[in-house]
Parts: structure tokens; C-alpha cells; sequence
């Protein structure tokens, strides 16, 4: 029933509606439904009011999205300080400083004291939304107590309270809201959030600067999606303003921050030049008929001796300097599903069809002798592969040898592809003229059967993620962590093999020999 006092709430909200200015990411991010929604800006993008704005909506109840609509009783505002009462103008919380220029005042019923920070708004449907104001510095027990319909994340919340939040989300089904710009060290969000997402929008601004895409779709279930805005993209803003707020920082990868909500250099990536917008690909849509059997194949194995997992990735080589990791295993050694050394082998085998692999290779520490058996879990692998080979005839001879663990050049050449295949866009587009020379660019494709590689080389970074308030005095450590590696140091195995780094001309340029041998392979 619509009451005389209705009517005059609902009066209030459209005048304030109608007072608000339409831009193409808050048209992408009222159309987001997800669980995790990230809006990543450059410095006064804009970003805080975007989210203000679509809680007052919310809290109005004409969120497009009608199931944001009633999750809107008890909404969390977590920022680095707490609103000051009766302090509008000194205010630090421009979460509270948006939200008070959004709501009418006469449906504010309650605001915030010096002893309560909630700030409690009338709907027109009669009940109640509570925003709760929460601070970084706040000790870890106030945090909890209440469920929460929603929490909004103003910055990056410290793990442990963002944690907190989140289990007063699960009576309610609630949503997490993220607005930030990635200038400092970031824990989580990079990794957690901008990494996972299932839906990146990219505005135009962004998408021209960097020759990007509007919106990418990756992580298909994560219930993430993301915003990417510029400080260029805030319409209150003109441009000579904007160039003028930024005209002191020379360095690019700052201003690609600050200006940009691009992430740089502070998540400790240690393949920065991995984009699985580019790189992580289905490969059913490029290889109908399978992989070429005339092209260099090649297993690298990174060996645990107990509670890891063995790591295990195929590549394929193609004549035009192309990679492709098309197939991965990671067999557990511990525990109900373990896998001892023979089925490890036929594993193999079976997952290697029936290509010929000129190069295999394991971990070195795989040649160590056991004192039960006096022979070393290689030479076990390589008698299992043989033995299987004459009893089943399942997939072709290989033998596996230890890899080189010396010097980095492999980890460069893995980056250098990562960077080209990127540059490309695509496979079999590598051709390129510098110089006045046509030449193919070297290049590296992680299909959509390998996920968890492609999360490794995603997540593998140097030291341990730091806080921005102990960044100044622990700089990061540049020795890769331990966490994530273990897919990574077969790619970076590979990338040192000389036999594979010169794949291309040995495939174009075939000894006699492997000349028999290819025709025999293909039918040719």
C-alpha cells in the first residue's frame, strides 16, 4: 500500500536519481551480478561515488539487479579511517562523505556519533537500511558479532578482517564491493579478485591507452567481476584538471597507477608479461584436426619426493617458433589418491598419445638414489615408461634426463614469449618486420586443459606479499617464493633446453635421420 509518506520518499529518491550523470562504467557496473564486484581507478576517478551511489540505490530498492534490492539491511563500509561526527567538511571516510551527499536528508533517521558509527536510513517500504562504518586500525573483535547483508571495501581491508566480513556474509548470500587504486602493496585483492575475475570491463579511455580490450571473460563460476577506470574517465573532471593533477609524476608505471588503475610492478609477479587475456586460450578452436604430428614435443616433470605433487606438462613446438603447454597432470604421491612410480609412468604414456618426444625432462633431484632400493626414482620412471611400452605398447619410447638448473636464461626466455604472444594476439600471427627484416616473434600459448598452470605462472611471485604500512621498511625480497613454482620451474626447464629454444630450424631443417622418422609419424 503507497501511503502519503510513501509517495513523497519515493518523490526524494528519483529527483536525486534523475540528478546523476550516466557514465559507461557505472552502466557496466550496474549490470554486474556478482558476488565479488572489483572497481579498480586511478586517483579521483570517481570510483567511491560509483559505489555510493549504487547502495543508495539499493537501499532504495530500484537496483536494477532486484536481488541487491534485499540485501541492503546491514551494509559494512570498511575504510582506513572512521567519519568524523558532526565533522562533514574535515572528513577523511569519503565513503560516509558520498553517502551523505546521496541520501536525502529527511530519510536519515540516525547518524553517526562519536560513540556510534551507523548511519541509519528509512526506505520507502518502511524498514531500515544500517551502514556500519568500520576502520582499518580497528582491533580484529569488532569485526565480527552482526551478519551483514553486504560489505563495501574502501581500499584494501587487512586479510584477516576482510576474512571476518566475509563470514557475516554467509547467512544472507551477501556481496563484497572493492574500490581502490593499485598504488600500494597490495595483499589479496591482486591476486584474489583482479586475477580471478570472470568478467573484466575495461573503459574506453583505458581500452585506447592501452590497446586493450572492452571486457574480457576468463575465470567462467569465480562470481568475480571487475571495472577498470581512469582518473580521465570521473565526469566532474575536465581534462586540463587531470593533467594538471598528474603533471609532477614522470615515471610511467606510476602514472599507469595513479592515472590508470593499472597494476604495476608492486604485486611481485614474477611473469609480468603473462596476460591470460591473451595467452590462456582454447585450443580447440586452433588445432581441429590436433596438434601436428611433424612439430617437437617435449614433457618436463618437477619431482617431489613426498606431500607435493609431481608437476607434469606437455609442449608442442611448431615449425613458425610457436609453444604450446596443450596438456598437464599433477599426480598426488601421499595420501587415498596416491600414485606410485609405475602408474606415474603410465600416466604418461597415456596422456602422451602417440606423438614422439624429443625431450623429456625431470627434475635432477629425481636421480638421488633411494637406500631401500639402492636405484633413483628416475631410473625407476624410465624402466616403468619401457617396460610398459613392450607389455602394452601404449604411447611412444621416451627417456627422461635431468634438466639444468643453472642460471635464469630459462625464466627469460619463458617472459619473452609470454611478451610476444601477447603482442600478437593470437596464434600463428607472429610474423613481424623490424628493421627491414620479416622475422617471427618466439611465442608461448597456455591452453584452457592446463588451469592450473595457468594459475601458477599467475600467482608465482618474488618473497611474500607485503603491507603498504611495512613496504617503506621491508622491501621485497627478490627470491621467488616457493608457493605456486612448482609449474613454473618445468616451463622455465624447458625454456633453457637448447634443443627446444632451436626447435623451429631442427623442425625445418631435419637431420636425415629425423626425416625417416617424421615420415613415418605423419604418413608422409
Amino acid at each position: 500500500m503507497i501511503t502519503q509518506q510513501t509517495a513523497v520518499d519515493l518523490a526524494t529518491v528519483f529527483r536525486h536519481v534523475a540528478d546523476c550523470k550516466t557514465t559507461p562504467h557505472l552502466t557496466a557496473l550496474m549490470a554486474m551480478d556478482y558476488d565479488v564486484i572489483g572497481n579498480f581507478s586511478g586517483n579521483q576517478g570517481g570510483k567511491t561515488w560509483d559505489f555510493a551511489y549504487m547502495y543508495f540505490l539499493r537501499t532504495m530498492g530500484i537496483h536494477p539487479i532486484n536481488r541487491l534490492n534485499y540485501l541492503a539491511r546491514k551494509i559494512r563500509c570498511v575504510s582506513p579511517s572512521l567519519p568524523i561526527a558532526g565533522g562533514n567538511d574535515e572528513q577523511d571516510n569519503t565513503q560516509y562523505l558520498e553517502l551523505k551527499k546521496m541520501i536525502p536528508p529527511e530519510l536519515i533517521e540516525k547518524d553517526i556519533t562519536a560513540r556510534s558509527q551507523l548511519l541509519v536510513v528509512r526506505r520507502p517500504d518502511g524498514s531500515k537500511t544500517i551502514f556500519d562504518f568500520k576502520s582499518h586500525s580497528q582491533e580484529l573483535q569488532v569485526f565480527g558479532r552482526i551478519q551483514l547483508s553486504s560489505c563495501w571495501h574502501d581500499e584494501e581491508t587487512p586479510q584477516d578482517k576482510r576474512d571476518e566480513c566475509k563470514m557475516r556474509l554467509l547467512a544472507e548470500g551477501g556481496d563484497e564491493l572493492f574500490s581502490l587504486t593499485p598504488t600500494n602493496a597490495l595483499t589479496y585483492t591482486y591476486n584474489e579478485i583482479w586475477l580471478r575475475a570472470e568478467e573484466i570491463y575495461r573503459t574506453p579511455i583505458i581500452q585506447k591507452k592501452f590497446n586493450l580490450p572492452e571486457r574480457s571473460f576468463q575465470n567462467k563460476g569465480s562470481g568475480i567481476g571487475c571495472v577498470q577506470m581512469a582518473s580521465d574517465d570521473n565526469p566532474t573532471l575536465n581534462k586540463e584538471t587531470i593533467d594538471f593533477l598528474f603533471s609532477h609524476i614522470t615515471d610511467p608505471d606510476e602514472l599507469a597507477m595513479r592515472r590508470y588503475g593499472i597494476f604495476k610492478q608492486m604485486t611481485g609477479r614474477i611473469h609480468k608479461t603473462y596476460d591470460p587475456g591473451s595467452c590462456y586460450i582454447d585450443f580447440n578452436k586452433i588445432f581441429d584436426n590436433g596438434i601436428p604430428h611433424n612439430w617437437m614435443f617435449a614433457i618436463g616433470i618437477d619431482y617431489h619426493e613426498s606431500r607435493i605433487p609431481w608437476s607434469i606438462g606437455w609442449v608442442a613446438c611448431s615449425p613458425e617458433n610457436e609453444w604450446f603447454l596443450f596438456q598437464e597432470a599433477h599426480p598426488a604421491i601421499d595420501g587415498s589418491n596416491a600414485y606410485n612410480t609405475y602408474e606415474i609412468a603410465k600416466l604418461i604414456l597415456r596422456k602422451s598419445g602417440d606423438y614422439r618426444y624429443s625431450v623429456s625432462l625431470i627434475d635432477p633431484l629425481a636421480a638421488h638414489k633411494q637406500p631401500n632400493t639402492g636405484t633413483s626414482p628416475k631410473d625407476d620412471l624410465n624402466r616403468h615408461i619401457a617396460t610398459i611400452r613392450r607389455d602394452e605398447g601404449i604411447g611412444n619410447d621416451m627417456y627422461f634426463e635431468g634438466w639444468d638448473t643453472k642460471g635464469k636464461h630459462g625464466r627469460n626466455e619463458i617472459s619473452m614469449r609470454f611478451k610476444n604472444s601477447a603482442r600478437c594476439g593470437k596464434p600463428f600471427n607472429n610474423i613481424v618486420k623490424e628493421n627491414g627484416k620479416i622475422t617471427r616473434l618466439p611465442t608461448l600459448w597456455i591452453s584452457h586443459d592446463c588451469p592450473q598452470f595457468n594459475k601458477s605462472i599467475l600467482t608465482w611471485c618474488y618473497g611474500e606479499h607485503v603491507s603498504s604500512n611495512v613496504k617503506a621498511v621491508n622491501d621485497r625480497k627478490q627470491v621467488p617464493q616457493q608457493k605456486n613454482s612448482h609449474d613454473n620451474m618445468v616451463l622455465e626447464a624447458l625454456g633453457k633446453d637448447v634443443r627446444l629454444v632451436n626447435s623451429s630450424f631442427l623442425i625445418n631443417n631435419p637431420p636425415r635421420q629425423a626425416m625417416g622418422r617424421n615420415r613415418s609419424i605423419t604418413g608422409r
